[in-house]
């Protein structure tokens, strides 16, 4: 049975409500095809090691989490600000959101001042977990950010003597879309203002709709080695094939993908809590003795995203961060299984638990 075979509905429903949109059925079939499912492996030449492929799907939450607020402001002398009350703790928070609101503005993401996490000043934010820090903070932020938009685009529009309707922004200038010719610098608009600034502050509420779930998804395959003299399981080709939404920032998707699958290769082949029965102290207290993977560890790694536009994520976007992690121990058992015919239930795969599944065959 080849990967995409195994979508059984179309239109999946979660609870008797529509997902708001899925993309799983382009991360089996683009995932399969890149890592070239159909084909049978080449075995090495020396017997005692064995190799198969094996594959897994996943569902995971990708939209709001808490309630969570935004606050876009621009100046009098055009300076655009964002406050936001997350914190980011390496997602990239800070980079994405400003990014969202220069789109929606019109201008640079460097253009656009931040305050994060600033008690004092910042609304309320949710905690910067559960891969919806850029769902939730994101609604706020789009919601915040059209408004002043809008109301960018009604005072530009009595200078430039053109309907609302016929005006965009775009690098910093308010223009006529039918004669980019007239224009104003962004600036010139904002000193238009009665006020020091127009200020928009967003709370979003959760849970949203009821009319649909939000959740992201995606399929993953590999390729393993297993030596039955030692045990070990190396992985060899890894392929990642995500649903996410519009991936708003490509560099920084991909690091979080990279990063999901490095951290769950430790949880699915070496990393494990040894304590002593007696005394509860823990025995491998240590990166050497906890077997974290190195950047030896590991594979060849092809991420892909599916094209998809979420219709109720911050401009078509969900949750990213931990959405690969359920997958990866999955393809790597199913992978092992394939290899030797043996179903291993406890994780880490590591090398004595291999060894003795192999005995007691």
């Amino acid at each position: 049975m080849s990967p995409p075979d195994q979508i059984v509905d179309s239109q999946p429903i979660e609870g008797g409500i529509p997902f708001s949109s899925y993309g799983l059925e382009e991360c089996l079939t683009r995932g399969a095809e890149a890592f070239g499912w159909d084909q049978p492996l080449d075995q090495p030449a020396d017997p005692s090691k064995k190799r198969g492929k094996g594959m897994s799907m996943m569902i995971y939450r990708g939209g709001p989490g808490s309630t969570s607020a935004a606050t876009v402001s621009v100046a009098k002398t055009g300076e655009i600000s964002l406050l936001s009350g997350l914190m980011d703790v390496g997602e990239g928070a800070t980079t994405v959101l400003p990014q969202m609101t220069a789109e929606i503005l019109g201008v640079n993401p460097e253009d656009v001042i931040t305050v994060f996490g600033d008690s004092a000043t910042t609304p309320e934010a949710p905690i910067t977990a559960g891969s919806t820090a850029t769902f939730s903070t994101g609604t706020a932020l789009v919601q915040a950010a059209a408004e002043v938009r809008r109301q960018l685009l009604d005072l530009a529009s009595d200078g430039l003597e053109a309907p609302v309707m016929e005006l965009d922004i775009r690098e910093g200038r308010v223009f006529v879309t039918a004669d980019p010719s007239r224009s104003m610098a962004l600036t010139d608009v904002a000193a238009r203002m009665d006020d020091e600034a127009i200020t928009e502050e967003v709370t979003i509420q959760v849970p949203g709709s009821a009319d649909y779930i939000v959740n992201a998804f995606g399929a993953h395959f590999c390729e393993v080695e297993v030596d039955t003299d030692t045990g070990r399981v190396r992985v060899l080709r890894y392929v990642a094939a995500q649903d996410s939404g519009r991936i708003m920032n490509p560099r920084m998707a991909l690091n979080q993908v990279e990063g999901a699958i490095s951290q769950m290769l430790g949880f699915a082949l070496s990393e494990e809590l040894v304590t002593d029965g007696p005394t509860g102290v823990t025995l491998n207290a240590s990166y050497l003795e906890h077997k974290s993977p190195t950047i030896m560890d590991f594979p060849n790694l092809e991420v892909i995203f599916a094209d998809t536009v979420d219709p109720v994520g911050p401009m078509g976007a969900k949750g990213l961060g931990e959405v690969p992690c359920p997958g990866v121990a999955p393809a790597i058992a199913n992978a092992v299984y394939d290899a030797l015919g043996l179903r291993l239930s406890e994780l880490p795969i590591t090398p004595d638990r291999v060894i003795r599944a192999m005995q007691s065959a």
